[in-house]
């Protein structure tokens, strides 16, 4: 696996010499495959990473741009575009998460029976978590992860309900009333409050961070990809496949509009103030990458196949 998708990055991507510094891209996994560079401005790179077989989810280190990519077949890879490596981290079963701390490069990964801390250049597994009653009722995209990157804290999901939060070396700290099937995703402002979706129980949260539920909303339809501005607390969250909405740190709808037809990701740039939305169909009805402003004015549209993550990277270092 290794092998070949090496010989793929050598062949499709071209390594830019000044690159450095994250500076505003999204990166997209297509058809789970393939994984995209679109820069703020919509227009995408034309280097690619491919053959990846079953990549599941991208993320990005705003510091130094960075990329790390879970395979969900079992597998992390990171990707350093200015040194040009591309190098397999210590094994993590059918891995589906990924959260990085941009502080120290460090990255925490969720995996098939629970949540491990990975060094920042990829080489040392530094901590893990396995929930009560993790290694057991194993299935893919039961836990997911959210680290606050002012304390190195994390948040952990458990499909089967339990939610906690743990300090940077993986001790519990908190934990938070559980859900019946948390799974529609996460997201941590910093403060420490985290949103948190149960999209199949039609429930959003958000917990503080002693686990306090301060926020329970159970009357939007099928909510998916909470993303916060992490300054505020504020979150857009992609609600009946179609609707993007807008909701105050109490819980009160800001705004809402409609982005797409099958959304499945929702990633909201602080830098910018623009919304990323990957739609599973879209105007062609074989995938779309869109980015809206908070007015619900639409600023580009791209036709990419099958998209299933939208990573941006941000925080107040940059």
């Amino acid at each position: 696996m290794k092998k070949t998708v090496l010989m793929t990055v050598l062949f499709l991507i071209c390594i830019v010499a000044s690159y450095g510094q994250y500076n505003g891209e999204c990166w997209v996994v297509s058809s789970g495959d393939i994984v995209y560079k679109l820069h703020a401005n919509g227009n995408a790179d034309p280097n690619v990473i491919g053959d990846l077989k079953n990549a599941s989810t991208v993320g990005v280190n705003p510091v130094n741009g960075v990329v790390w990519i879970a395979i969900s077949a079992g597998g992390v890879f990171r990707y350093d575009p200015t040194a040009g490596t591309f190098d397999a981290t210590p094994t993590i079963k059918s891995p589906t998460g990924i959260s990085i701390n941009p502080v120290d490069g460090t990255v925490w990964i969720a995996g098939l029976d629970g949540v491990r801390k990975i060094s920042a250049d990829g080489k040392q597994v530094l901590a893990q978590v396995i929930p009560p009653d993790g290694p057991s009722n194993q299935d893919s995209g039961r836990f997911n992860v959210v680290v606050n990157p002012k304390d190195g804290s994390v948040w952990i999901t458990d499909g089967k309900g339990p939610i906690a939060r743990y300090d940077a070396n993986g001790t519990l700290l908190a934990t938070a009333p559980p859900l019946k099937e948390p799974k529609g995703g996460l997201s941590v402002d910093y403060q420490g409050n985290v949103w948190i979706a149960d999209t199949q129980d039609d429930t959003l949260v958000r917990y503080s961070p002693n686990g306090e539920q301060l926020v329970k909303i159970d009357d939007i339809k099928s909510p998916v990809s909470p993303s916060v501005n992490p300054k505020d607390g504020t979150v857009w969250v992609a609600t009946n496949n179609s609707t993007l909405m807008n909701l105050s740190a109490t819980g009160n709808k800001i705004t809402e509009f409609e982005v797409g037809m099958a959304i499945v990701a929702v990633t909201y740039s602080p830098a910018d103030g623009g919304i990323w939305i990957a739609d599973m169909l879209g105007e062609t009805f074989t995938g779309q990458v869109s980015k809206w402003t908070s007015k619900g004015q639409v600023l580009f549209k791209n036709a990419i196949p099958q998209p299933s993550t939208v990573s941006i990277g941000f925080w107040e270092g940059n």
